[in-house]
């Protein structure tokens, strides 16, 4: 509305100035006739220059208005009044142009007046001689029009206006209803209620918008499960370990036998190491969830650095199991954007799976290679491997193969997938592994400076 109404100023400044344009021109033309008048009568009359009483009783006729005052004055070559209103004569003899007819404005006994001069040449005898004709006219009759233009030009468009306004107004709040509808079914709902929005009968618009917050309450409904599962799930992971180290614990209040003892306190000591492994895993996966990206700083590192530095540190733990571990690194740096701290737990997770589920006396190998836009990490086992059925399944919390021999928390691909997950990168399994094993693949996206580097 506030622009409609600057338009409307605008609109209605335009067309009355000009409207005043065409009637000012229009009332200068009259004006321009009286003039004319009084030059024919002289003509037709054959009035002597030295004696215009006719022309002053002719003047009652020629001049006479019922709204405006109108003065005139006839002078000659020599600037003298011949004829007509002193005070005009006054008041404008000091007005010259070069043309033969101008208009002007003056002000005679405080009183406005628009006035026209006209000159021309009297040749009728005994002595011709140049006229200067004024006649001058007070500005009622403009006031008067000028304003009756203004309020046809403005009433008009003030009544458009508030017509429209009152349109739009009824327009919008018809048009707004279905979103206040959605407005007041998602307020009035508890934070536990996340079941669809049923709005029927709601233009297609909103519904577009209706559609996108059941998406929404659906997205977080999911999460919450899926938190609530991983809840229970972690309790469960948790609580086992502590039950089995209670029990041994009780166990031990009742033991007499140092050597039963000490046998009784290296279980417990194992459930304590499992717990402790669990809550560890628990930390790294809480850490790497979705909504903990926007603290991780990343930065450009070689990917070959921290695979290295990760296979040595497992190499104890490969020997205790008389197991292979090899690392073989790309010929060139394989420079990725991302985060030290994180690709460690990720690695560390894949060799600590490999070298847990391979047999004693096998081979696990890393290996890192490169493609022009990628840098591919391989983590390569020669032991029992995966089935197809289950391959879908190892990256989810808590899952463990049935009858692998080995206990863990199930944790170990979990993680590896969210931190992937966090830096851009695809995991999946490999079929390069011939007969029997495993071969993880990991596809990082390669950060290339320039093309020298390549």
């Amino acid at each position: 509305m506030p622009l409609m109404l600057l338009l409307i100023v605008i609109d209605s400044t335009l067309l009355h100035r000009l409207a005043v344009n065409a009637l000012e021109k229009e009332l200068d033309a009259d004006l321009r006739s009286s003039v004319e008048g009084i030059t024919n009568y002289l003509e037709r009359s054959g009035v002597d220059a030295q004696d215009f009483e006719l022309l002053e009783n002719a003047s009652r006729i020629l001049l006479n208005d019922n709204v405006d005052t109108i003065l005139y004055s006839v002078t000659n070559n020599n600037g003298l009044l011949l004829s007509g209103s002193k005070d005009l004569f006054e008041m404008t003899k000091n007005r010259t142009s070069k043309l033969k007819s101008f208009y002007f404005f003056a002000e005679i006994n405080q009183e406005r007046f628009r006035v026209v001069r006209s000159t021309f040449d009297l040749t009728h005898p005994p002595v011709p001689q140049k006229i200067s004709i004024q006649v001058a006219v007070t500005l009622n009759r403009r006031n008067t029009l000028d304003n009756t233009i203004l309020i046809g030009v403005v009433v008009p468009q003030l009544l458009l206006v508030l017509i429209s306004f009152l349109i739009i107004s009824i327009s919008i709040k018809k048009g707004l209803a279905p979103l206040s509808a959605l407005q007041n079914a998602v307020s009035k709902r508890s934070e536990q209620d996340l079941s669809p929005i049923d709005l029927p009968n709601i233009p297609e618009e909103v519904s577009l918008v209706a559609n996108s917050v059941n998406h929404l309450m659906k997205q977080l409904q999911n999460l919450i499960l899926g938190q609530n599962q991983f809840i229970a799930d972690a309790a469960h992971q948790l609580r086992t370990p502590l039950a089995g180290a209670q029990a041994q614990l009780e166990l031990a209040e009742l033991e007499t036998d140092p050597l039963a003892l000490k046998s009784i306190l290296v279980k417990v000591q194992q459930s304590l190491d499992r717990l402790l492994h669990t809550i560890n895993q628990l930390l790294i996966l809480a850490k790497n969830q979705p909504e903990a990206v926007s603290m991780v700083k990343m930065e450009t590192l070689d990917l070959n650095v921290i695979s290295k530095e990760v296979a040595s540190e497992m190499a104890p733990t490969a020997v205790q199991k008389n197991i292979d571990l090899g690392f073989e690194q790309s010929k060139m740096p394989a420079m990725i954007k991302g985060n030290a701290e994180r690709l460690t737990e990720l690695l560390y997770n894949l060799l600590d799976n490999a070298i847990r589920y391979t047999q004693n006396g096998g081979k696990v190998t890393a290996s890192i290679s490169l493609t022009d836009a990628t840098v591919e990490l391989k983590v390569t086992d020669n032991g029992p491997g995966i089935i197809e059925a289950e391959r879908d399944k190892v990256f989810d919390r808590f899952h463990r193969i049935v009858g692998s021999g080995e206990e863990g928390s199930g944790l170990g691909l979990a993680i590896v997938k969210e931190i992937a997950k966090l830096h851009g990168a695809r995991v999946s399994f490999s079929e390069e592994a011939v007969h029997q094993g495993l071969q993880v693949l990991v596809c990082f996206n390669r950060h290339i400076k320039n093309k020298q580097s390549l």
